[in-house]
């Protein structure tokens, strides 16, 4: 390992040793008003956007990176593996004749009030 390598190694021990040393003095000394001020800083903060966003092991996603994994994995799931086989189709297509889709408009037509259109649906059927 390099010199510098192990040089930022010891800067963040000794930041992240720091810190938990700040906190837990904090934590030693603090009043009835300042523990309800820690445990503020405890919970994970949320931003304007909405809740924080966990990942499927339960942390928090910290930076828009782990925000758009969580998000990809939510609403975008993976591809079927090559075992995909779309489903058999049915047959009730066989039954769908001009008498039924004519039947059909009718009904519609009847419910909007245009009768009139009756006779031309009649004589379109008796043309094919």
């Amino acid at each position: 390992m390099s010199r510098i390598q192990e040089a930022r190694r010891e800067l963040r021990r000794a930041i992240r040793k720091a810190k938990w040393e700040c906190w837990n003095r904090f934590l030693q000394t603090a009043k009835e008003a300042d523990v309800w001020t820690a445990a503020g800083y405890t919970e994970p903060r949320i931003d304007k956007a909405g809740q924080a966003l966990t990942l499927e092991d339960g942390t928090v996603a910290e930076g828009p990176r782990d925000r758009e994994q969580v998000i990809l994995a939510a609403y975008f799931p993976p591809a079927p593996g090559d075992k995909y086989s779309p489903a058999e189709g049915g047959r009730a297509f066989e039954r769908v004749d001009t008498n039924l889709v004519g039947s059909v408009v009718l009904g519609v037509l009847r419910k909007w009030g245009r009768l009139e259109t009756r006779r031309f649906l009649k004589r379109e059927r008796e043309s094919v």
